[in-house]
């Protein structure tokens, strides 16, 4: 989850052409859409602590320590079972939360060389897989560069957000139009300098000859003892309603929310997803699995355990954070959870500390 508090925003849209088919469309066909924070690696408390005075270090140790964590962090190898699962499961629509770019250089104003490639290392993961995806959105959000020192450089987070759609998709039986990125006009004032921003990516979703709108965003992490965190992801959330408003064509909103959409009384139990439902939002997993079924989705394991290494350690989840809400003329026919293990007892155990949620749609 996103319990990174970085700086800078740099927002781009990467938007790839579909070729047109001839082919009559069918209509009434069931869209299906994965929701998945992929875990960047850290949480970047080593960091986050140096700057803000609580972790007794300087910052060039703190990022030799961040660099180890992301080292022992097996990118590759849980980009591999993410991707295995992804084609097992075939969605439609691929919506990513934390796909970060970590990079490298000589010094923050330098760091451009990319070590881990969480966008790239996953579409390779999924062409080996046989199972290609075309990414066709991309949203860089905070962006921080900071120098180490046993490292002999200095080390560049780069936050994202991704939509990436099945490459045997095309027109005009299905296709993604008027994709767009947008940025929060509220965002957390964390520390002087650092300005912690969130986003969205939004657009149309066309199938045979029916459509509607989708939005898949990573609303502000709340934080113990911080109560602006949680105003922030409230004025988000409304930010988000109020964007998607208008007509009557029907809308799906995926994404990491950081609302515990259980209440279970832990720090992300906030009225976030009280909000979405307020204005007539439907919330996926109970529509489909009642509320009997709690749906768990964080954290399947823990970061930035100190001292470190090991950086990691098991955790059994205990919220549900990571949500489909629809509203209007749309059905939603079932949702499950996608959850990877890597094999052995290798640590981070699964693909990532967040499980995947899928959901199937009948527009």
């Amino acid at each position: 989850m996103l319990r990174k508090l970085a700086a800078l925003a740099v927002c781009a849209l990467a938007v790839i052409a579909f070729p047109t088919n001839a082919a009559k469309p069918d209509a009434n066909v069931p869209v299906t859409m994965m929701t998945q924070n992929m875990d960047d690696g850290t949480d970047l408390t080593y960091i986050i602590g140096v700057l803000t005075g609580q972790f007794p270090a300087t910052v060039a140790e703190a990022v030799d320590l961040t660099f180890a964590e992301l080292q022992a962090s097996n990118f590759e190898g849980r980009a591999k079972v993410m991707a295995a699962r992804i084609a097992a499961k075939k969605p439609d629509i691929l919506a990513l939360q934390e796909a970060v770019l970590w990079r490298f250089g000589p010094d923050p104003d330098t760091a451009d060389f990319p070590v881990f490639d969480q966008l790239a290392l996953l579409q390779a993961a999924l062409v080996k897989a046989r199972a290609p995806y075309d990414l066709v959105a991309v949203q860089s959000l905070n962006d921080l560069a900071l120098p180490g020192d046993l490292i002999g450089g200095a080390l560049r987070f780069t936050d994202r957000n991704a939509v990436l759609v099945r490459s045997d998709l095309k027109r005009p039986k299905f296709y993604l139009d008027n994709l767009q990125t947008h940025t929060f006009v509220n965002f957390l004032p964390f520390a002087p300098g650092l300005n912690v921003i969130a986003g969205y990516i939004s657009g149309e979703v066309h199938v045979g000859d029916k459509w509607f709108r989708f939005a898949t965003t990573h609303l502000e992490t709340p934080i113990a003892g911080v109560p602006a965190a949680t105003l922030v992801q409230m004025a988000q959330a409304e930010e988000l309603i109020l964007a998607m408003q208008g007509g009557t064509t029907p809308v799906v909103i995926c994404g990491d929310f950081n609302s515990d959409a259980n209440h279970g009384g832990f720090v992300d139990d906030t009225p976030t997803v009280g909000i979405f439902e307020a204005a007539g939002y439907t919330e996926g997993w109970p529509a489909t699995h009642g509320r009997g079924d709690l749906g768990l989705t964080w954290p399947l394991y823990l970061e930035d355990q100190y001292p470190a290494p090991p950086f990691f350690a098991e955790s059994k989840p205990f919220e549900r954070i990571d949500l489909f809400f629809f509203k209007g003329d749309i059905r939603l026919i079932n949702s499950e959870r996608v959850i990877a293990p890597v094999q052995g007892h290798s640590m981070p155990p699964y693909a990532s500390d967040h499980a995947g949620v899928i959901a199937t749609f009948k527009p």
